[in-house]
Parts: structure tokens; sequence; C-alpha cells
């Protein structure tokens, strides 16, 4: 019964943080190298599809309210803010695209924060699903090699 909650612990993890959650933790619970790469991989897949699907309808939401606080106060300044952060994900965008930005995410930045970003700054959702269910599973495979080529863990 242990072994379950191992498995779901190590998926529920993976819906959020990939790299460097899901992934060491289904590593140091000693899963295989083919136990590691399906239940990160799906646990992946399954933040993904999800977090793709809420942040569309949350920009909706986002989208809507900012018309109606506009149709309020036509006289209301447009607040554009260029950050540090805003400036580098235009730079990522422009120089890599949709692919390289999909890479990025599981290794650097959290999934749900990924997807919304990915939402927000690329237009076709099928594509974006494909490319990050591409990056979650590259991503896997290359961590979970660690242990099998270096015996790391």
């Amino acid at each position: 019964m242990e072994y379950w909650w191992e498995i779901v612990s190590v998926f529920l993890l993976s819906t959020v943080k990939f790299v460097f959650g899901g992934v060491p933790m289904a590593l140091s619970l000693k899963f295989s190298f083919f136990e590691a790469v399906l239940v990160t991989s799906l646990g992946g897949f399954t933040g993904v599809f999800t977090f793709v699907i809420l942040s569309e309808k949350l920009l909706l939401y986002i989208n809507k309210r900012s018309a109606l606080k506009k149709a309020k106060n036509p006289d209301l300044p447009e607040k554009k803010k260029f950050t540090r952060i805003n400036k580098i994900i235009i730079i990522v965008k422009q120089r890599f695209g949709l692919l390289g930005f999909s890479l990025m995410i599981p290794f650097l930045i959290p999934i749900p924060l990924g997807c919304f970003l990915a939402v927000r700054y690329f237009s076709d959702k099928k594509k974006i699903i494909t490319y990050l269910f591409g990056s979650i599973l590259f991503w896997s495979i290359a961590v979970s090699s660690i242990q099998l080529l270096f015996k790391y863990f």
C-alpha cells in the first residue's frame, strides 16, 4: 500500500514542479528508470493539460474584467510596466519561439506559471500542449538517465 502512496505523491508533485521536484523524488524513492519516466511524465502531462485550460479561462476573465474597468473609466490611462522579467520573456519568445520556451518551462519554472505564460504569449493551444508534452517527456528521460547512466541516486 505504501508503494501506491509513493506513486501518487510523485505524480502529484510532477504536475506542478517537474525537473527539481517530481523526477528527483521518484529517483530518491528508488523507482526504476521506466517507472520514473512513466509516473513523472503522466503527472507532467496532467499538469500541462490542466493548467493550460485553467490559464485560458483565467486570461479570459482578466481581459473581460479589464475591459469592464476601461468602460467604466475611459479616462484612466493604460498602465504598461516594462520590467526586467517582461524583457526576458519577450527576448525568449522572439529568439526561440514556442519550442525553446516549452523546453525551458519544466526545467526553470513551475508548470502552472509556465503554462500561464505560454497561453499568454502564444495563441495555438494545440501546439502549446503538444510542445509541452514533448518537453516533459524529454526532461523526464534526460534526468532519469542520470540515475541509469551514472548511478547518481
